[in-house]
């Protein structure tokens, strides 16, 4: 319980700093694709302005994305610049009342300038992928994978995803970065902290109990 206190309250840290940076990054004019490329600092959160055209026909759907209470799906597409290919997130679609009824979306060819944010996926060891490397679009995908990506598309993807930020009538796009807010980490950790402390005394006063019982038993021995 104190190691899940302690967690939690680096998750905190974590997430505070992360908040700062975000803050710090949005005062700041939006980078070109390349010029992210060759900085050697972290890029996650960073503005980007990116140009590129796509394939509006190979299109991935990121399985249960909920937006206030309605299931749907987050939609991503394969974009190339001059140079590389990188997936851009469009944003969340609701879904229809039959599952295997799949939203139909409209995609430009090309983007010209579109504007951004830098997003690292995270893997997450309990998701299993249960789309296939066959010919059919859209593929719905439990989560993304950059090296899966790759393999369907036969093309090397860079290790991160361009979040699109300007309002557009057919996706909702309220990019949030840090979903569970530093306050509530510090009160899991307080949480877990109490438990601790609560189990150690139970314990400390348990044992004693007991020590005193072993005691009072030794001593009965002793008289007879």
């Amino acid at each position: 319980m104190f190691a899940l206190a302690n967690w939690q309250l680096q998750r905190g840290l974590d997430k505070a700093q992360r908040m700062q940076s975000i803050d710090s990054a949005s005062n700041s004019a939006s980078y070109s694709l390349e010029t992210l490329l060759a900085r050697n600092q972290d890029i996650q959160d960073l503005p980007i302005s990116f140009s590129g055209s796509i394939n509006p026909q190979h299109v991935f759907l990121l399985d249960n994305r909920i937006k206030q209470g309605r299931p749907g799906f987050d939609v991503y597409v394969i974009a190339q610049s001059d140079t590389h290919y990188v997936l851009v997130n469009f944003g969340w679609v609701a879904g229809k009342q039959m599952r295997d009824d799949l939203p139909e979306v409209s995609l430009p060819d090309r983007l010209n300038d579109a504007q951004g944010r830098i997003v690292l996926p995270s893997d997450n060891p309990m998701v299993t992928e249960t789309a296939t490397h066959d010919a059919l679009w859209p593929k719905v995908i439990q989560q993304i994978d950059i090296q899966f990506i790759e393999q369907v598309l036969h093309a090397e993807v860079l290790p991160f995803v361009i979040t699109l930020t300007q309002s557009n009538e057919q996706f909702i796009r309220d990019w949030q970065p840090v979903v569970m807010p530093p306050e509530k980490h510090y009160a899991y950790a307080v949480q877990w902290l109490g438990l601790g402390i609560a189990a150690f005394f139970v314990y400390f006063f348990a044992l004693r109990a007991r020590l005193r019982s072993g005691l009072k038993k030794g001593s009965h021995e002793q008289d007879e």
